[in-house]
């Protein structure tokens, strides 16, 4: 996604990203026609709600702020998700939980050390957009367990993915749409990858999978991602992994 945004402003990288995954996940609903029930409509949208403001922002973000950054930011939902599982919604928080939260984020801070260096104003800035794209994640990740349950698989996912379409094609309205890679090629590569893997893949085994466990229990897994991208980065840019990250991962 950083090297997506080089030449492409936001709102069309997001479009293109859920505009492909709207079109396969719609054939997949219209292969299964499965029926849907009351408050389909609103629990998609407002779950797609939260799926756009933490894509958006998060990748608004990246704009400004260093990927190292922005890992450990994001992954920071891991932290809001038991609180608004027990304050908001009474939902039970075992101690056990709370003690796996509190590990998952020393072990963030430690395998992104994002807070070295200058911070300049504009890096702040996209700490501040990338906090708030945590807390979206985080309200994605408690309801998607809340509702997932209640609807179709298949509808459901491609409800929360339409209604974040239109939501980044709203967003066209609010910035200079901007289209041009440096490697049309490899921007379409990037594209496809997100779109089908990313998000239609990925969320539909997140809605899946979220109906067998707990949210907290859901946000400590997700808590990986930047587990994994270490792991990526290692494999994909040749990047050294030393005991910081290693314990960091741990």
């Amino acid at each position: 996604v950083k090297e997506a945004l080089q030449g492409t402003s936001v709102g069309v990288f997001l479009a293109l990203r859920f505009g492909l995954a709207a079109l396969v996940l719609s054939a997949v609903s219209a292969f299964r026609r499965d029926r849907v029930g009351e408050g389909f409509v609103r629990h998609g949208a407002l779950l797609g709600l939260a799926m756009l403001s933490g894509f958006w922002l998060q990748t608004l973000g990246l704009r400004y702020t260093t990927p190292a950054r922005s890992g450990f930011i994001t992954g920071l939902s891991v932290l809001v998700v038991p609180f608004v599982a027990r304050f908001l919604l009474g939902r039970r928080v075992r101690p056990a939980s709370w003690a796996g939260v509190a590990l998952a984020v020393v072990g963030l801070l430690v395998l992104t050390r994002p807070f070295g260096g200058t911070v300049t104003a504009e890096v702040s800035t996209g700490d501040v957009l990338t906090l708030a794209s945590a807390v979206a994640f985080a309200l994605q990740i408690v309801f998607t367990s809340e509702w997932s349950p209640r609807h179709p698989l298949a509808p459901f996912v491609t409800a929360q993915v339409g209604f974040t379409l239109a939501g980044a094609l709203l967003s066209l309205l609010l910035e200079a749409p901007r289209l041009a890679p440096a490697s049309p090629a490899r921007f379409a590569a990037v594209v496809a990858f997100t779109a089908l893997v990313m998000t239609a893949a990925a969320f539909f085994v997140m809605n899946w999978a979220q109906r067998h466990t707990t949210a907290v229990r859901a946000a400590l897994i997700f808590s990986l991602e930047p587990v994994a991208a270490a792991l990526f980065s290692a494999w994909y840019w040749k990047e050294a992994l030393g005991p910081w990250e290693i314990g960091g991962g741990a």
